[in-house]
């Protein structure tokens, strides 16, 4: 991804060819081996950095005029700060990989920088120039042997939104997981959305169900009507849609069964999002005991009388390897439809997305991506007092 992003980037390319020592890690350009001089007086070599503002992978003009430096602080021929660069020097974590020691803030003179070719080439000049006042011969176009990538990112172009938001951190904490999504209604198909743009390792999707045109209208974005005369299942076009962004995709164009329910155990996140009471009991049995997290969701949308108007609730329910003994008294596993306020024939989009978001919001705090004071395991939101309530701690 690295090379073949540089290669794509007219203005990155220009730059390695000119012998500039590049690499892309994550969505930062690291430009290494820049010379500076320390408060000693030494010429050194230090690494710049810099978010890059991608379109299809090929880096635009750069979105603002920062950017960072890992090394000693870089000083003029005589030893001073630059401080006319330096805003701070904090040292601050970007990536697990990426530790930064610096913050620069240089505008230029025409108060944006039109390409990264310009933001680097005056960056290193007011980096190097107090260098090779010590020493002539130093430069940052040392022609270094090109590395090879490290790793294949899970996406299909590179995430700049996390590092745009300086949020790299957080997001790491999302990798190398596996996750399952059974049920691809309204709800299901929003968190697909959500998990989707995360860089978890794998995500499978499983729904036996083909796509109908009522599913059109509580799915994320439009189903175009050439897809609906296809007939094609859930599992087929979400698959389509979103493995244009996710690599890892797979979809299981069945119900989980008595036979199949054992495969959820290889997950370390199961979003449950039918609404089957067989079946969710089926599926909080066999996950019980394991370390496989369930994340099951709920949607209770009713008509009130003659009002013509709608009341709905949803509900998240969370059942870890640690705390699991409340899914008899949180979710609907025996057959009730007198009581079950869960169960309706209505659906609405937006509340298919909110249940969806509320399931993501739970998943994100259990791996620390939030921070969670609540610890709670159970989440009810309700459309007629506006109002969302915890229960059941985590302990």
């Amino acid at each position: 991804m690295s090379h073949q992003l540089i290669s794509r980037s007219p203005q990155l390319l220009r730059l390695r060819n000119e012998g500039y020592n590049l690499e892309v890690m994550g969505s930062y350009l690291l430009v290494r081996e820049v010379p500076y001089v320390s408060a000693q007086r030494q010429v050194c070599k230090g690494v710049l950095v810099m978010t890059l503002n991608l379109t299809a992978d090929v880096a635009e003009s750069p979105s603002d005029h920062t950017a960072y430096f890992i090394g000693h602080i870089p000083c003029d021929s005589q030893g001073r700060p630059l401080e006319q660069i330096i805003n701070n020097s904090n040292q601050q974590q970007l990536l697990p990989e990426l530790t930064v020691n610096h913050y620069f803030s240089a505008k230029p003179r025409t108060g944006n920088y039109a390409s990264y070719y310009e933001k680097v080439s005056l960056y290193v000049a007011m980096l190097s120039g107090p260098a090779n006042a010590l020493d002539k011969d130093v430069t940052a176009k040392t022609f270094s042997p090109i590395r090879s990538d490290a790793e294949e990112s899970v996406f299909v172009y590179t995430d700049t939104a996390s590092a745009r938001a300086g949020i790299g951190m957080p997001t790491e904490k999302l990798k190398r997981l596996k996750i399952a999504i059974v049920g691809l209604g309204g709800t299901g198909a929003y968190i697909v959305d959500q998990v989707a743009k995360t860089p978890v390792a794998e995500i499978h999707l499983f729904d036996g169900d083909a796509l109908q045109q009522h599913n059109a209208f509580r799915f994320p974005g439009a189903v175009p009507f050439a897809v609906l005369e296809r007939g094609i299942t859930k599992v087929e076009y979400l698959y389509e849609v979103y493995s244009e962004m996710h690599r890892h995709i797979t979809p299981h164009a069945c119900m989980v069964t008595a036979d199949k329910v054992g495969e959820l155990r290889a997950f370390d996140y199961v979003f449950l999002c039918i609404d089957n009471t067989e079946a969710r009991k089926l599926v909080v049995k066999e996950l019980k005991g394991t370390q496989t997290t369930l994340i099951d969701v709920g949607m209770g949308v009713h008509l009130v009388g003659e009002t013509q108007q709608i009341w709905g609730t949803c509900r998240v329910t969370a059942l870890t390897p640690e705390h699991h003994d409340h899914a008899d008294r949180t979710m609907p596993l025996t057959e009730n439809d007198g009581e079950d306020i869960y169960r309706s024939n209505i659906q609405i989009a937006d509340l298919n997305g909110q249940n969806g978001m509320l399931a993501i919001g739970v998943w994100k705090r259990l791996c620390g991506f939030y921070s969670d004071n609540s610890q709670a395991s159970h989440i009810t939101y309700s459309t007629n007092l506006n109002e969302m309530g915890n229960s059941e701690e985590r302990p």
